[in-house]
């Protein structure tokens, strides 16, 4: 009897000194139904030629290579190439256990589930620095209640196992706009579609932390344009789905990322005028969806916000980390 085919979509742009581990990490799975599309977007290191050396080794890879273009045009041309009935989107600086899809595709065949949600880990340096993995295996057939019971911080495509049927019939795709939080709105756009979601309790997934990584440097305002963009995205979407009853608490909780932000941006100062015209535009147009003291009192001035935000930080003691 034949597997179900899993198609796994990885971008790769420079990342020369993570790649081999990550594609290890896949070809070397338990579960060997696999077609994997590698997608080199323009990198200019060794990756492209370490993407090929892969795909000589291995018939299951479809190596890919293309101009510079973004992660989101990438991934969408993955979506277009897939065949398989599961789809599974992975950054080319991480890396998955070695049953992941086993385990993964034990649960899909037990469940008809629409997504099978799952847990991480985060490595530095080579060493284990911290796990974020659900509490207790649920199934839900509820939004609602998977949104409000579920800590998504906010949502992660590699943390999602997506069924292909459910992905091509809603017609969502990553938005081009964005180069920060894309797959955040995918994924959540892709919850408003689905009848059953999966919780596992389980580790499947390593992120590695780069020492140069995005959470390591000053926050440029392009990353705050985009938090307010996938917000404002997110809350057209949910409207137009009809659910934003379902989504109130989720949008609420990671709306306050964007005043967590600010505390990395050295520069505030000379974009606030601008930050806060658009986080009034965004407040304006969904004051039915935002109901914090927070969101509310950014509304009148973002910077009281900030300032709460700081102290809060300086009380934990955590040295402003998100």
């Amino acid at each position: 009897m034949s597997m179900t085919l899993i198609s796994v979509v990885i971008p790769v742009y420079n990342k020369e000194d993570y790649l081999e581990k990550c594609l290890d990490s896949v070809i070397n799975q338990t579960y060997a139904a696999l077609e994997i599309i590698l997608i080199n977007d323009g990198s200019t290191d060794r990756s492209p030629l370490i993407c090929q050396e892969y795909a000589d080794r291995d018939s299951r890879i479809r190596f890919i290579d293309k101009d510079n273009q973004g992660v989101s045009i990438t991934r969408n041309l993955g979506i277009y190439l897939s065949k398989g009935e599961w789809l599974y989107f992975l950054d080319s600086d991480d890396f998955l256990d070695l049953n992941a899809f086993e385990v993964l595709m034990n649960v899909a065949k037990s469940t008809n589930a629409d997504v099978i949600y799952f847990g991480c880990r985060g490595y530095e340096l080579g060493k284990v620095v911290g796990e974020r993995k659900p509490k207790a295996y649920r199934e839900y057939v509820n939004l609602k209640l998977f949104l409000n019971n579920t800590k998504l911080s906010p949502a992660s495509a590699w943390l999602n196992f997506f069924r292909r049927e459910v992905v091509l019939k809603s017609k969502v795709t990553f938005n081009m706009n964005l180069k920060h939080n894309e797959d955040a709105l995918f994924v959540y756009s892709l919850y408003c579609h689905t009848k059953k979601i999966i919780v596992l309790d389980k580790v499947l997934h390593n992120v590695v932390v780069a020492p140069n990584s995005v959470s390591r440097k000053p926050i440029k305002v392009r990353v705050l344009e985009d938090n307010l963009l996938f917000l404002s995205e997110l809350c057209r979407y949910v409207r137009k789905r009809g659910l934003i009853e379902d989504f109130k608490q989720e949008i609420n909780a990671i709306s306050k990322h964007t005043f967590v932000l600010a505390l990395y941006f050295k520069d505030f100062s000379n974009y606030k005028f601008d930050i806060q015209k658009k986080y009034r535009d965004l407040y304006s147009a969904n004051k039915d969806i935002f109901y914090t003291y927070f969101s509310k009192t950014a509304n009148v001035n973002i910077n009281i916000v900030i300032l709460l935000v700081k102290i809060k930080h300086l009380i934990k003691g955590d040295n402003y980390k998100i």
